[in-house]
């Protein structure tokens, strides 16, 4: 089995659960319903007992980013190429819980505030970081066959100006209507499509 790194596992895991002391701190001021899913018009459509949210939530988090963790370490076959890209994945989950757990709270206990632009500027940076370290990573993509080394590069290199791309104009929705970071969201989702597609048509024979 190849070497999972328990370090970086041990401490984003911890960072992880730091939320729960926030909700413990907000406990009495929390309604018995936590809003934590918003349409597209800013109104929460989904609840979550206090309970679940303040303990569950975090929990569940960190179950999840244990396992990409897992799967990232022992599947990586040139882990020191992907140091960089390696650490930004293994931050993703933790900064997640932490940032919407945080906006979750402050707007259950009476602050009005615009989750669409929250997550359009968490999506947005997430994006411009990824893609500036995507095209230095090296790797094999699995569609059935594998592709070369060569297109793989090639792929890489066209993913992370996607993801840049895809980034700021997450970024730049923010100035606009809501149904722009709609479109925004739905192209991007067509921009993955295609690229999986132009990689499945690449792959090696």
């Amino acid at each position: 089995m190849k070497k999972i790194n328990y370090k970086i596992l041990l401490v984003t895991c911890i960072v992880t659960l730091f939320p729960i002391a926030l909700g413990l701190v907000f406990y009495d001021s929390l309604p018995n319903e936590m809003a934590v899913h918003f349409n597209i018009k800013n109104n929460p459509d989904n609840y979550l007992p206090k309970q679940l949210f303040i303990f569950g939530m975090p929990v569940l988090m960190m179950v999840i980013h244990a396992i990409c963790c897992v799967i990232t370490d022992i599947t990586d076959k040139y882990p020191e190429a992907n140091r960089k890209m390696n650490v930004v994945c293994k931050l993703i989950f933790p900064i997640l819980s932490n940032v919407l757990y945080v906006v979750t709270i402050m707007y259950a206990v009476g602050n009005k505030l615009d989750i669409r632009k929250i997550v359009m500027f968490i999506l947005g940076i997430l994006f411009v970081v990824m893609g500036n370290y995507l095209p230095k990573t090296k790797g094999e993509i699995n569609l059935l066959k594998k592709v070369s080394e060569d297109e793989y590069k090639k792929i890489a290199r066209i993913s992370g100006y996607l993801l840049i791309f895809g980034g700021l104009l997450c970024l730049i929705s923010n100035f606009f209507s809501v149904y722009v970071s709609v479109f925004v969201i739905a192209l991007i989702i067509i921009e993955t499509i295609g690229l999986c597609v132009y990689s499945y048509f690449k792959r090696k024979d």
